[in-house]
């Protein structure tokens, strides 16, 4: 619960692999410029490799970039009908822009040409190269909100910059920073979320067992009684 920066890079289907991978090294190159808390090597999975496994099991920055290596599949009433397609092959990073903030994947990766779902086949909706990741920057602002805006503005950065390098380029930002370019605005939306969250997570450890105790970012910001009045 909370809110996202999501985002989406494509590239042509007549791309090749080996010019994925350069301009993803390229994009890394400029993920180094910024302000970054942590960032993996470039990293590369095909078949089965690109499922993610069990958490803790590993790097927690490659479980991370599996995770974003699937494709959501065309929605279906078929029950059978697979909701989400693993990819042949996934190539990129990971940064961590800072404490409290998610991880967050960039690359590119390359889809089958149908799923086997019962009746038969059915083409995936997704060609070529795609990716897509979404990254909670909200809790960012349990440090400061000037953690905050530094975190939400090194990602905002590096998406222009691959758009720069001519990747194709989506992000539906949840607090409204990349249409309004606006600080205020993204402080503004992260406090208003964090005292709905407040609230919801105060009156649900009103309800817990004695022995039990509430836990969660949000319960560890430094204002989370007035957050959860505000929230009411």
């Amino acid at each position: 619960m909370g809110l996202h920066l999501c985002y989406e890079l494509a590239h042509s289907p007549e791309t090749s692999e080996e010019t994925a991978t350069a301009l993803l090294e390229r994009l890394r190159e400029g993920a180094e410029r910024l302000r970054f808390d942590r960032m993996s090597p470039m990293l590369r999975f095909s078949g089965d490799e690109c499922e993610p496994g069990t958490w803790g099991e590993g790097d927690p920055l490659e479980w991370f970039f599996k995770v974003s290596a699937h494709e959501a599949a065309a929605d279906s009433p078929d029950p059978d009908y697979p909701r989400s397609v693993w990819a042949n092959v996934a190539i990129g990073f990971v940064v961590h822009p800072g404490a409290r903030c998610e991880a967050a994947a960039f690359g590119l990766a390359r889809f089958p040409e149908t799923v086997t779902a019962h009746p038969g086949d059915r083409p995936v909706e997704t060609r070529g190269w795609h990716w897509h990741a979404v990254c909670k920057t909200q809790y960012a602002s349990v440090v400061s909100d000037d953690h905050l805006i530094r975190c939400h503005l090194s990602l905002v950065e590096l998406l222009e910059e691959a758009a720069r390098l001519g990747f194709g380029v989506t992000v539906r930002d949840e607090t409204h920073y990349w249409e309004t370019r606006d600080t205020r605005r993204l402080v503004e939306e992260v406090h208003a979320m964090n005292r709905i969250v407040a609230a919801f997570a105060g009156r649900l450890g009103d309800q817990l067992p004695d022995h039990l105790r509430l836990g969660g970012s949000i319960v560890e910001h430094p204002r989370f009684e007035r957050l959860e009045m505000g929230g009411e």
